[in-house]
Order: C-alpha cells, then structure tokens, then sequence
C-alpha cells in the first residue's frame, strides 16, 4: 500500500488575511490589558475625594516652607511647650503633653507625642498632610515658624479620622548665663583717640571678666532703661565727638540689648548714650575720649 504524499501548501490569501486578523485581535487585547493597568496604577495614586485648595494651588506648601525658613533663622534648641491632640482616640494620645527640648533634641517625650516631639516634626506632619493630599488642612505658624494650630481631615467620606494638634505654651529656655543678675554684653567705641572693643560679663551680679570698675555690674543692673529699646525718638539733632561711635549687643537678665550711637541722632538716643557712659563709668572708654 502506498503512503499519502503530503505536499505543504502556499498560504492562500485568506489564511495569511485569517493570520492577520488574528494578530490584530491579540494585539488590541494586549492594548486593553496594559491601558487597565496603567488606568488602575493612577487611580491608586489620585486622591478619592477633593483635595484643600491650598494644597492643590501651592499655597500649604509655600507658607510651610517660609515657616520652616524662620524657625532655622530664630536658631531655637532650647524650648518647651505644651501640645494637645484632639481626635476620636484613648486619653492617652489627646494629651495635654509637656515637650522639653534641648540642643534640639525632645527629652523622653511620651510614647504617644513622639510624632510631635519638636518644631521641626510638627513641620513633618503639615508636610505629611500636604503630601497625602488631603480634603482639609489648616494651620496656624508664629512668627518664629512655630505651628501653633494643626487641623487635618484626610477625607470628609471617612468617619471619625479627623486629627487637630493644639501647641500653647511655647517658651524657649535661655542659657545661663541669662539668669537674674547676669550680663554678657559686647562694647565697641570709636572716637579721636582710637578704638576700643570690650566684653562685659557679669554673674550673680559679679564681675567676671576685665573691667577697670568693678561696681560696674550694679551700676547696669540698677539701669533698667538700657535694656529697653527706643520706640520714640524726639525730632531734633544732637551731635557728640565724644565717642564718634559707640555699639552695644548682649543680653542684661535675659533681655536683649543693642543700642548704637553713630555720632549723630536724636536727644533721645543721646539720652540713652549718656546712660551707657554712667553705667560703665568715664574710665571704661578714657581711651577713645578726645578731651
């Protein structure tokens, strides 16, 4: 018997159209199944619900970055203050919590106020926020960068997750050496005789450094006025050649001080320089006096 001859045959025009369709189809599928994914992909990553306009206008972000510009300009290690979370959750996270901080630093700030535990974390939770796009954000800065208000609400279709943090209190804590009866100040004179810089420190009300008079710290601590700035000055024009110049920066008792004299001002601000000189006594700048 003889076997079958098989003898492959040339696609005819409707196989290789039938291929061609076949190809197509698949093709448009892959098509359909890639744009679903990316579809999903980027309904995952939109938000579901409208987002605080001044999120979505650059606004939060804005006045968070000026505020977080001044907080590192106020140069602030040292400071306490008292926060408060109001939300649907235990007592044990509404507070009211008192944060110690110091070089920075939170000190054993309690488990649940850790997230909060400084300035700068109180920054990360508004960038947070901004970040995840939510429905409703408010908040409050000082004038230090320092939130003192806090509202966030991710989404009015969720119940109940609401958080707001309440900062009072805030007080930073100085060094030392700005305790009662302490004085570090900085003295510069400029006058026909030459120039003199001197640092002026004092504590407990006593001299500590080179001075030629040493009732010097109770003549300053008994002169409240050269820690208080100058609001008002009169109109008129005084002039002295005795010093040309003379600057003044520190702190008396924590309250800070910089006064300067150009040679020329106001009766008030001569007032002031007057006081200077008593304060720290003619043997202080006898160096730089031209008489």
């Amino acid at each position: 018997m003889r076997r079958p001859h098989w003898t492959p045959r040339a696609a005819t025009p409707e196989r290789r159209l039938t291929r061609n369709v076949r190809g197509a189809a698949m093709a448009a599928v892959a098509v359909v199944l890639l744009t679903g994914a990316f579809s999903a992909t980027a309904q995952a990553q939109a938000p579901t619900h409208p987002v605080d306009p001044g999120i979505v206008d650059g606004t939060a972000q804005q006045q968070l970055n000026a505020a977080r510009q001044r907080w590192q300009a106020a140069h602030v290690g040292d400071y306490h203050f008292t926060v408060e979370r109001l939300c649907f959750c235990p007592p044990a996270f509404r507070g009211p919590a008192t944060i110690v901080v110091r070089n920075g630093v939170a000190l054993a700030p309690p488990a649940a106020f850790a997230d909060v535990a400084t300035v700068p974390r109180l920054h990360a939770v508004v960038q947070k926020a901004i970040n995840d796009q939510v429905e409703r954000l408010d908040i409050t800065y000082d004038a230090r960068g320092v939130p003192l208000s806090i509202s966030i609400d991710v989404s009015s279709m969720i119940a109940d997750e609401e958080t707001a943090y309440r900062i009072t209190d805030f007080t930073v804590d100085r060094p030392r050496y700005f305790a009662k009866g302490d004085i570090r100040l900085r003295l510069h004179w400029e006058g026909p005789r030459g120039n003199a810089t001197r640092t002026l420190v004092c504590r407990d009300g006593v001299l500590r450094s080179d001075w030629p008079d040493p009732a010097v710290c109770t003549r300053i601590l008994a002169t409240p006025a050269l820690a208080k700035p100058i609001t008002v000055e009169t109109k008129d024009l005084r002039f002295t050649a005795d010093p040309r110049h003379f600057s003044v920066a520190g702190h008396i008792e924590g309250r800070l001080v910089q006064f300067t004299w150009p040679g020329q001002g106001s009766g008030t601000k001569l007032a002031r320089l007057r006081e200077w000189e008593t304060a720290l006594g003619p043997d202080a700048i006898a160096e730089v006096r031209g008489s």
